[in-house]
């Protein structure tokens, strides 16, 4: 099914609806055929001047009234509210909701949209801002093969997606691949700043950095080994690889680690039982 004509609407305008509408548009799709709605007049403004062919309007319901396809991408703990209005809202027939909001649930969405129409929640990352996202999908029983298409069509705008069956593992997809672009982000600014402290240039500490994670990123995808047999590869028995191996060892990097993705997992949890939270 082509759905590059398929109206599609965003309730919030942030980075990830940026991003997935900077897919869309790339993969072709009708730009006439976008809605965004955003209640920030410079966030707007921001939009329309990026995308003038866009529609973008301050108006949800509207938003919601003429999309096939409608794209909540509000922070969990808005979702409440920014769904509020669109509880009662005429829905077109058939139309799909794709929530992007981390750890709120199909349940969660179901309760706030009733009467709930065919649900799907992605969960995308921020690598989407390069068109590299890994994004997870997950259906209410009552979507189509059709809308579960515009799902994956929407998902693949911004990179890889996979679908699962157990919503329950979508927390531990959240803290995994939602979070992980930070956990990599903060090891490359460790590497850039002790760099530096070692007496390289800023310039040579940042092209360093950058292109190792991006090097070893690449070789990840390209490489069928494990990634233990990767880094087995490059650690010498004796040789200064070993030397660091070590040193992360001793100061128990893996249990820290897993603690990390334990609190990012847990935090996902707690985000779905209680949509108002007070704390990002």
């Amino acid at each position: 099914m082509d759905n590059q004509d398929t109206r599609i609407g965003f309730i919030g305008g942030g980075n990830m609806s940026c991003a997935i509408i900077r897919g869309l548009l790339d993969a072709g799709h009708d730009p006439d055929c976008l809605r965004v709605s955003d209640p920030a007049t410079a966030q707007r403004e921001s939009i329309q001047q990026l995308h003038p062919e866009l529609r973008v309007t301050d108006d949800n319901v509207a938003t919601l009234e003429s999309s096939a396809g409608l794209i909540l991408a509000v922070k969990p703990q808005l979702m409440a509210a920014a769904t509020t209005e669109l509880k009662n809202a005429s829905k077109p027939p058939n139309q799909l909701i794709i929530s992007i909001a981390a750890g709120v649930t199909l349940n969660t969405l179901q309760v706030l949209l009733d009467p709930a129409p065919a649900l799907v929640r992605i969960m995308p990352n921020q690598p989407a801002m390069s068109g590299a996202a890994m994004s997870v999908l997950i259906a209410t029983e009552s979507t189509s093969s059709e809308q579960r298409a515009l799902a994956q069509y929407v998902a693949e705008a911004m990179g890889r997606a996979v679908w699962i069956d157990d919503e329950g593992m979508m927390d531990a997809v959240t803290a995994i691949s939602g979070s992980g672009p930070a956990y990599f982000y903060l090891l490359g600014e460790i590497m850039e700043a002790s760099a530096i402290e070692m007496g390289l240039s800023r310039e040579l500490a940042k092209i360093l950095t950058r292109q190792t994670l991006f090097g070893a990123g690449k070789t990840v995808i390209e490489s069928e080994p494990s990634l233990a047999e990767l880094r087995e590869s490059v650690t010498s028995k004796g040789g200064t690889t070993a030397a660091a191996m070590a040193v992360l060892e001793r100061a128990g990097f893996r249990d820290i680690v897993r603690q990390a993705l334990t609190a990012a997992r847990d935090r996902s949890v707690e985000l779905g039982t209680d949509t108002r939270g007070t704390n990002a």
